[in-house]
């Protein structure tokens, strides 16, 4: 035991002794970022001023890449998915930049419309204490909602800049800039030109909270809405002839309705059936019902007290009959309707033309009059009916819908009531309250005319994901008009002259549309709704001195068509660099729900506005990602409390690990954005996890290329075998991770990225050739072989990381010999890894495959010695052994072939093929296993010599003794 003490001491004083004598890593690269330097420092160069260099260092070319970004609503704070929007943009941004592109990128914010009216409103209603809508001017509240957007601004400019975005932020558009606003109103102007814009008294959705027409994609459905559905009944008064003979034997009939909104009762002006339907009567003894023939049998589970007739209606003989309804005694028509269907209901629907599109188009063919007495708040109007006069001033969907069905009780109309009808129906995506449809003059843009022409373009587009195209198609097919009109303040002003001598009379053509634009952009849209008596100023010479006849519409344009038009903004930019393209932006990028939003307006108001003979969509790509969950799947919401906010992530707070600016973007790359993306604390632990590998990576090839010169890279023909072997696995990354890139999978690219990583070089490269780079010569051809292997996967993972990660590529690159940057401040201006073609092997690669499977049994033999027989405490302790069936098989041709450097690729200290086992071994550990059709068995056994005090192979005649490399390296 004493000698086996002295022995150790002897080889520990030994080890010490070399120690000095290895070549181990140096570098000044951190292993972790600091938060403070990077954004003081690392951001703004590799960022802001990154942007302006590109686009300052040559004239911009034609093919100039352009993401136009889809502004975000001025109002609120960040949270995570503004984060991922922008940052997903910056990875599409820098790869073109990286790829030679110049990046066009002008960051946009959506300023205008009710939430940011609202809040500014809120915000002085809390000092005040009191509702101050009712008694400031339009100009204040314009002024307060300006100042509330310009703060939002700022604040949200300078978070965005924290998540390192390509982009000068000192360079963005504002659907509140006058600029943008004049683009707007000439873009309004040629769609009126080409008789796209009308007015006319219809049907809207209506916020009764908001007190504005909403569009469609202003609304959200709530599948488990409640409402009081009821049947209800009207007597017929007046039968056709052919009705009257028919029904001749009965007794004051009937028709049957079913409704849903039974509050539009007041409105009812006419009862559709379909002409092409059957109908009976269904009968009590009190009452002889009207109905759809198909649908007798489900009314009469209803009501059990009535029976099925065998009379047969056809619907053609009910078209020309007449109802009264019995509260107001008005008598109204029954109509042939295309939309009354016979598989719910009744087959009758009520019909109230101002409170509901088909009731308006039914209405619409018989020269019927809009009726809507409910007013902007959704209370009934003193133009009810009479015999409805207790309703006025009740909410529609309050008060008012329970006093209707005690009237309708009182007048015996009710046949059944379902007071809990489950149903989806539209809510206002602000308010989150329940909308009404109600009849209002309102300004539309004509879609039919152009959704043609629209939808052929989309042909030219491609979406990621697919599916997108046949979503944004739907929404385009099913609409005919789109109601750009709001009854609000905070907005561009539909340049609408009305008469004060009759309101139907409105002055809007070619000639006073261009003179509003000129007083506008003299004057800033802030004049036009200055309170004037007299508005001479804003009429068109055709009209002079006619100024007290008019007044000025009060109307704002939806904000759809404010952030639709932005598309003006790359237009003026390709104009000003007189630039030569088919197509405006390269790439527009939205969260999913934009297919019915901001991709379909810019394309509406870009078609619109286009020659017919050049109609082209203002993009050539869309992409939509996803929302964020929770780790279980829940939306966040800050309602739940499971909201996380962006910095959180960085900076590690509320229990989160601080990952830095490059860890969110991590996160946002690993994640399928196509879908629905969770992120929480477990999420984030395991993106901390990667990051932190890749900065090990990169500090050990910084580490071991800090004294390698431009003249001692060695030629590709002069590397060894597993050198070669590292080149073809990395071009093979390269261009599977630049085609990812092009067709913008990130969560691919960091899936290949990480398991070359984790394989091909830590476990497999890196593990093999650190006993080149420590213990051979310094400037021997064995170490600067690895270092140019080393010098290349150095340059290509900056490349194919700086897209996703470019805080830690610049902080790389700043680490890196500046031979290897070229003079370059940043590894975009240097651009893309371009890579040998010869590098790639597949023959070679194929030998190493039967390698690796060699390599996979000497490792599970020798993890046996490890952990079951305390045997074996390292592999290099070790011999293998491996004897092969058969004779001058393709594997054992490719073990010769490579037998020179078996033991550093198995980690061992020496390789015997096809030798017996020595005799009296202390251990030895064999298995049998078939490889590429041959049995091999690959035997585990002790070294035969003693292990070298400076490298630690047991390759030395003595453990006193260096080996025969290390006595050469040491006394050359």
């Amino acid at each position: 035991m004493p000698v086996f003490r002295a022995q150790r001491r002897l080889y520990s004083d030994l080890a010490h002794k070399y120690s000095k004598t290895l070549r181990l890593p140096q570098t000044e690269f951190p292993k972790r970022s600091n938060y403070e330097a990077t954004i003081k420092d690392l951001v703004p160069r590799s960022s802001q001023d990154l942007y302006k260099l590109q686009l300052e260092k040559s004239p911009i070319k034609d093919d100039v890449f352009i993401l136009h970004d889809g502004p975000p609503y001025a109002n609120g704070d960040l949270h995570l998915g503004h984060a991922l929007n922008k940052i997903l943009k910056d990875f599409i941004n820098r790869f073109n930049l990286m790829m030679g592109k110049q990046v066009y990128y002008k960051p946009g914010w959506d300023c205008h419309g009710l939430p940011i009216e609202l809040k500014a409103l809120e915000t002085i209603n809390k000092k005040l204490k009191k509702d101050a809508s009712m008694t400031l001017s339009v100009k204040e509240i314009r002024d307060m909602a300006r100042n509330h957007a310009t703060k939002t601004v700022e604040t949200q400019l300078e978070s965005f800049k924290q998540f390192a975005i390509l982009a000068d932020f000192k360079d963005n558009y504002k659907t509140m800039n006058h600029q943008f606003e004049i683009n707007q109103l000439k873009i309004f102007q040629k769609m009126l030109s080409r008789n796209l814009i009308t007015r006319q008294k219809k049907p809207v959705f209506w916020g009764c909270e908001t007190h504005t027409a909403l569009a469609e994609g202003e609304l959200e459905y709530n599948d488990k809405h409640r409402s009081t559905a009821a049947y209800l009944s009207f007597p017929l008064v007046e039968m056709t002839d052919e009705l009257k003979h028919l029904l001749k034997d009965l007794e004051s009939p009937s028709v049957l309705i079913w409704t849903s909104t039974p509050w539009t009762i007041a409105s009812n002006r006419a009862i559709s059936i379909n002409e092409n339907f059957t109908y009976t009567i269904i009968k009590s003894s009190e009452q002889s019902l009207i109905v759809a023939k198909e649908l007798a049998s489900q009314l009469l589970e209803i009501k059990p007290e009535f029976s099925e007739t065998f009379i047969e209606i056809p619907g053609t003989m009910l078209v020309g009959s007449s109802y009264v309804n019995p509260i107001s005694n008005e008598t109204h028509p029954i109509i042939h309707g295309d939309h009354v269907i016979d598989n719910a209901g009744t087959g009758l629907v009520h019909t109230a033309p101002g409170h509901g599109n088909e009731d308006y188009f039914a209405c619409l063919k018989h020269g019927m009059e809009v009726y809507s007495p409910v007013d902007n708040f959704g209370k009934y109007t003193k133009d009810v009916p009479s015999g409805f006069e207790s309703l006025v001033g009740k909410r529609v969907l309050g008060e008012g819908g329970k006093i209707m069905l005690n009237l309708l009780e009182d007048a015996k109309m009710i046949f059944h009531v379902d007071p809990n009808y489950i149903h989806s129906y539209p809510y206002d995506w602000r308010s989150k309250k329940p909308i009404i449809i109600r009849a209002t003059p309102q300004w539309f843009a004509n879609v039919g005319k152009i959704k043609e022409a629209a939808s052929k373009s989309l042909d030219d587009v491609k979406f990621t994901p697919e599916k997108g195209k046949n979503r944004l198609l739907s929404f385009i097919k099913n609409r005919n008009e789109w109601c750009i009109s709001r009854q609000r303040s905070w907005g561009v002003p539909i340049p609408a002259l009305y008469s004060k001598h009759d309101e139907n009379i409105v002055l809007m053509d070619q000639e006073s549309v261009s003179h509003i634009i000129s007083k506008i952009d003299e004057l800033g849209t802030d004049a036009w709704f200055e309170v004037e008596e007299n508005v001479e100023r804003w009429l068109p010479e055709s009209h002079r001195g006619q100024g007290a006849d008019f007044y000025k519409g009060k109307d704002t344009m939806d904000v759809w068509f404010d952030s639709g038009s932005s598309w003006n903004e790359i237009q003026s930019f390709i104009e000003k660099h007189d630039l030569k393209r088919d197509y405006l932006a390269d790439v527009y990028l939205e969260g999913s729900d934009q297919h019915r939003g901001w991709f379909q307006s810019s394309l509406l108001t870009k078609i619109a506005t286009d020659d017919a003979s050049t109609t082209k969509a203002p993009y050539k790509n869309i992409i939509t990602h996803g929302f964020t969950l929770d780790e279980k799947g829940q939306k966040m919401s800050k309602s739940i409390g499971n909201t996380i906010l962006p910095e959180n992530v960085i900076q590690g707070k509320n229990g989160l690990p601080a990952l830095g600016v490059d860890g969110i973007r991590l996160w946002a790359a690993q994640a399928d954005y196509t879908s629905d993306m969770a992120i929480g604390p477990k999420i984030l632990k395991h993106v901390g996890d990667s990051l932190k590998k890749i900065r090990i990576t990169f500090s050990f090839l910084l580490g071991n290329l800090n004294d390698i010169k431009p003249e001692e890279i060695v030629e590709y023909d002069n590397l060894r075998p597993i050198d070669k072997y590292a080149l073809s696995k990395l071009v093979k990354l390269n261009e599977e991770i630049l085609e990812q890139y092009r067709v913008f999978n990130y969560n691919r690219v960091i899936q290949l990225l990480n398991y070359h990583l984790n394989t091909e070089l830590s476990a497999t490269y890196f593990d093999i050739v650190k006993d080149r780079l420590y213990t051979d010569k310094v400037d021997g051809l064995s170490r600067r072989a690895v270092q140019s292997v080393l010098l290349e996967i150095h340059q290509t993972y900056i490349s194919i990381l700086s897209p996703v990660l470019p805080i830690v590529t610049q902080e790389v690159w700043d680490f890196t010999l500046p031979w290897i940057k070229e003079n370059q401040p940043s590894p975009f201006l240097k651009g893309c890894k371009k890579l040998d073609s010869r590098y790639k092997n597949s023959e070679l690669e194929a030998e190493f495959d039967s390698i690796w499977k060699i390599k996979d049994e000497v490792k599970l033999l020798a993890e046996q010695g490890r952990k079951n027989d305390k045997t074996i405490r390292n592999s290099l302790e070790t011999d293998v052994v491996v004897n092969i069936s058969g004779k001058d098989t393709g594997l054992e041709n490719i073990m010769q072939k490579h037998a020179q450097y078996l033991a550093d690729y198995l980690l061992v200290s020496h390789v015997h093929i096809n030798k017996p086992l020595p005799d009296s071994l202390a251990y030895h550990y064999s298995n049998s296993v078939l490889i590429d059709g041959t049995t091999v068995t690959v035997s585990v056994v002790p070294s035969s010599e003693s292990k070298c005090p400076r490298c630690w192979k047991y390759t030395s005649v003595s453990a006193e003794d260096l080996c025969q490399r290390c006595d050469e390296v040491l006394n050359e």
